[in-house]
């Protein structure tokens, strides 16, 4: 074996071994859910407890989260602290430091309208977390149950409008069980089930509406602090838009 050859069998074997996006988004929720509910709220609250749950570490120059102190909590925010945990942890597992001070700063969570800066994208109506994804060529957004996979984030309709009126969820899938799906998420109490962080089994026939992101370039949040701001996301806290107009504008494989 020449060096060449040698050397490309290493980079073959290194990208084998390397840490997958989906363990790291497995490992993030496993530490939420031990943690117990915590209680669900959408209230000024709630929003102020999820930016204050972040602090900047000068020495790590990226972001620590505090768990227990995001909660109450809501289901974007939700799906927001275990992405940004999953990403610590990829990094970490990885030794691969890729996300820069910058984007880092970019990607903490700060109290702003829907559509500005990268929480502003995830905590939207309609498909905001798929849009900023999808912006930042992070990864891809598709609706086929049968592509879906345990740790894709997973947003549900309610109800047919999108937008200003929907009703909907963001969740993380756990588990495809057929007629239902398990889902990690913060959702209300229910059923005797405490409201905030944990697993829930939803009926496929109560969703109006799904659609699947998968993260496959994690690396790519590094471009989170070019974000511009999304002025439709903005206009969509009150209007209502088309389901054509999602695929259009988020690269949806419908």
């Amino acid at each position: 074996m020449t060096s060449a050859q040698q050397l490309k069998s290493r980079s073959t074997s290194s990208a084998r071994v390397a840490y997958p996006w989906w363990k790291s988004m497995q490992s993030a929720i496993m530490s939420m859910q031990r943690l117990g509910a915590g209680g669900y709220s959408t209230d000024d609250g709630a929003k102020q407890a999820l930016v204050d749950s972040f602090s900047w570490n000068a020495s790590l120059k990226r972001p620590v989260f505090s768990p227990m102190v995001a909660r109450p909590s809501f289901c974007s925010s939700a799906v927001w602290v275990a992405t940004l945990s999953a990403l610590v942890h990829w990094e970490t597992r990885n030794h691969y430091r890729v996300i820069t001070p910058a984007a880092w700063q970019a990607l903490m969570p700060q109290l702003v309208k829907d559509g500005e800066g990268p929480w502003g994208y995830a905590n939207a109506n309609g498909p905001g977390f798929a849009l900023l994804v999808y912006r930042l060529g992070a990864g891809v957004n598709f609706t086929d149950w049968k592509l879906a996979r345990p740790s894709d984030v997973l947003k549900i309709w309610w109800n047919e409008h999108i937008g200003g009126q929907e009703r909907g969820h963001l969740v993380i899938l756990v588990k495809d069980e057929g007629d239902t799906a398990c889902v990690w998420s913060s959702h209300k109490a229910r059923d005797g089930q405490p409201g905030g962080y944990g697993l829930r089994r939803i009926p496929k026939s109560a969703m109006k509406r799904v659609l699947f992101t998968r993260i496959t370039r994690p690396a790519a949040f590094n471009r989170a602090h070019k974000l511009p701001d999304e002025p439709w996301l903005t206009e969509l806290m009150h209007t209502n838009t088309t389901w054509a107009e999602c695929v259009r504008r988020c690269g949806i494989q419908d």
